[in-house]
């Protein structure tokens, strides 16, 4: 008898604890910390990371290095502070490692020693450095830097007098990339160098010049040379996947291309035996959606074999085994973010999964990883539930072992919505789409909740079961939430993803509604408080399907392409965009671009709508979302006009942004509720 009711009391007590539990909400996102960027030594014992936090105060997100065991011991900071310390690379010795931070002003490559935990900057670069690779010996780093270039003036003027206050000067462009999203005002012409210093400081050397971009520098195991892509025929702006493989002898600078097809030769890597180099690339056949692979050439360019022709998913991010007979990769399948392994026959397996990025956002993949000479695995791991926590792995060890939790004391007193996945068949024909329903804390399946479909952007991307604080909010104010992947989604193969090629938004409209009709046939969704939302491309199949059906209550359109006519001519990826979306040249077949827009199908929108876009959007710029809600407007359907200032695409690059974007899309949706 006292057994029972010591049981019943452990249960009540359980059930008074879970109650106590809070929605997670907004300021929350302050508290959130994320592991990202994890670097093994060679030797497999150490692994250091970048841990993101976020101030309240600031409003902005800060990385600092972190130091743990491979056996989870000795868990410890290796700097703090408000500077932003990236990108560490570990010397081949292990001993040391060098980083780029801020902390002197300005970005600078800094080596710290690991047994003293001395720290100095080695550099006083003019320009942001990245790429930093150390040389086999450990006496030097290779790192890239782009390199300003200046055309002559087209005048000559006089200059204004001593003391007058004539208008600022003009800003005279000529080069084609003169925006990008994420960079304020106007880009000057550069180009991407490849530089050498001394690994105990010095001055560095430029061994890369011309008027193209050098990327990916690498070394070459004997030390003597280095690898690099590079478009050389100088039209890489305007025509981009041709870069071709190089490899550069550092003492007399002579050059050699190792690869000579069209299409993109990126990522190079050479084995540790120097005998073979892998590199990711597709034969260009200017489409939207190309399946990027990964190759095999001898050290001399020669017998190119495709090892994952077969594989059917993007790889990325090559790293070689210690004893070069394989191959580690990252790639998505099925919305799940995973390391792979392929020797050179071609043979792949599964090494790890659900890798995860230090994203505030909404459930897109990301994640990076590092291989140890023994082949042991460190990497982000993420859950549905939790944001991305350090995981290591042993060589062949199928189960991961989290070596932190970061997040772990404030989800004890946080109740985030549970995600589950479905499935179900396409009413166009028999592709699968695949979705995840994430419902509100403490969710009763015999009530009914109004739901929010959520669409994701790209449109070559997909969602997965990754935490996403975005999506979590919505949740948390009692929304049934639904995300897929429809077609043209990454990670189902490249027949799904290309299907969409010079046709998008294509058939996605009926696979995002196969989806609610799934849900709401579950029979927890009021009907009548159906919402509807997405980003980007997620915003153009908003906007494209509110003109297809009256049956969302509401809709916020974000970020959105609504003219591809206009847009093609003025977004930051123009030249891309029109050579591999569409067939001909805006003024070539202006229908092409109109038929595809949901500006051709305004006329049928009744929908309440909203617009929410960053002003300093170059991606989908704020004049997509103008003309939508000026000709919704002029039609009488009730319409709002969100612009966030001083927000370019990514519009939750700042934690307060993602706060007023999910708080203005759950507050149109409740006025209209």
């Amino acid at each position: 008898m006292r057994l029972v009711i010591l049981i019943a009391i452990g249960l009540l007590l359980s059930s008074l604890t879970t109650a106590q539990k809070e929605a997670f909400n907004y300021l929350d996102i302050f508290d959130l910390q994320m592991v990202a960027d994890p670097e093994i030594s060679p030797d497999g014992e150490r692994i250091v990371y970048t841990r993101h936090q976020f101030d309240i105060v600031d409003d902005r997100r800060y990385t600092n290095l972190w130091q743990i065991d491979f056996d989870g011991s000795n868990h410890r900071p290796l700097t703090s502070g408000k500077s932003n310390y990236s990108s560490p690379v570990w010397s081949p010795d292990g001993k040391r490692i060098a980083y780029v931070s801020g902390k002197e002003g300005s970005s600078q490559i800094f080596v710290r020693w690991m047994d003293s935990g001395e720290a100095v900057s080695i550099t006083n670069l003019q320009h942001s450095p990245s790429g930093l690779q150390w040389s086999p010996d450990g006496k030097k780093l290779l790192f890239s830097m782009r390199i300003p270039h200046q055309r002559p003036s087209i005048v000559s003027i006089p200059s204004a007098p001593k003391g007058a206050h004539w208008a600022p000067p003009p800003v005279v462009i000529e080069h084609v990339q003169y925006r990008a999203d994420g960079n304020p005002g106007f880009i000057e012409e550069g180009y991407r160098q490849l530089f050498l210093i001394s690994s105990v400081g010095g001055a560095p050397r430029q061994l890369t010049a011309g008027l193209f971009n050098h990327h990916n520098g690498t070394w070459a195991p004997e030390g003597k040379s280095i690898l690099f892509s590079a478009d050389t025929t100088g039209r890489e702006d305007l025509d981009p996947n041709n870069a071709q493989i190089y490899e550069m002898d550092i003492q007399s600078g002579e050059v050699r291309s190792l690869t000579d097809k069209r299409g993109p030769h990126s990522n190079p890597v050479i084995s540790p035996d120097g005998r073979h180099i892998a590199y990711t690339g597709f034969p260009d056949v200017f489409q939207g959606y190309q399946m990027t692979d990964i190759y095999l050439i001898d050290r001399e360019g020669s017998n190119a074999v495709n090892l994952t022709g077969d594989f059917n998913f993007d790889a990325s991010s090559l790293q070689w085994s210690a004893d070069s007979r394989s191959i580690y990769f990252r790639y998505d399948q099925e919305g799940v973010s995973k390391v792979g392994k392929v020797d050179l026959n071609g043979n792949s397996t599964e090494v790890a999964g659900h890798l995860g990025g230090p994203t505030i956002g909404r459930p897109y993949g990301g994640g990076s990883y590092s291989v140890s000479k023994n082949g042991r695995l460190a990497y982000p791991l993420v859950s549905a539930n939790k944001p991305a926590e350090l995981a290591v792995s042993g060589a062949g060890r199928a189960e991961p072992n989290r070596l932190t939790g970061l997040n772990d004391e404030l989800f004890k007193s946080k109740k985030v919505g549970q995600v589950e996945e479905f499935w179900v068949v396409s009413s166009v024909d028999d592709y699968r789409i695949h979705g995840w329903i994430v419902t509100p804390p403490n969710f009763d399946p015999d009530q009914q909740y109004p739901l929010i479909l959520e669409i994701h952007g790209g449109p070559y991307q997909n969602y997965g079961p990754r935490f996403s604080p975005e999506v979590q909010l919505m949740a948390s104010q009692g929304y049934v939430v639904v995300y897929t992947n429809p077609r043209g989604s990454t990670s189902y193969g490249p027949d799904f993803a290309s299907y969409i090629n010079f046709n998008y938004p294509s058939e996605d409209y009926d696979d995002l509604m196969d989806a609610v009709d799934y849900v709401v046939n579950r029979g927890f969704v009021d009907e009548d408080k159906l919402f509807i939302t997405g980003g980007s491309g997620g915003g153009v199949l908003t906007a494209w399907s509110i003109a297809k059906t009256n049956r969302f209550a509401a809709a916020v359109v974000a970020k959105p392409v609504i003219n591809w006519h206009s847009f093609a001519m003025s977004t930051d990826i123009y030249p891309f965009l029109i050579k591999y979306w569409f067939h001909s040249m805006p003024w070539e077949d202006p229908e092409e671009y109109l038929k595809r827009s949901p500006l051709s199908l305004v006329g049928q929108v009744n929908t309440p709508t909203m617009l929410l876009t960053g002003e300093l959007d170059y991606r989908t710029p704020m004049a997509e979302s103008e003309q939508f809600y000026n000709a919704l407007k002029m039609r009488g359907v009730d319409a709002a006009l969100v612009r966030i200032p001083d927000s370019p695409h990514t519009i939750v690059t700042r934690p307060s942004n993602l706060i007023r974007k999910v708080g203005h899309i759950t507050g149109w949706f409740e006025r209209y509720q």
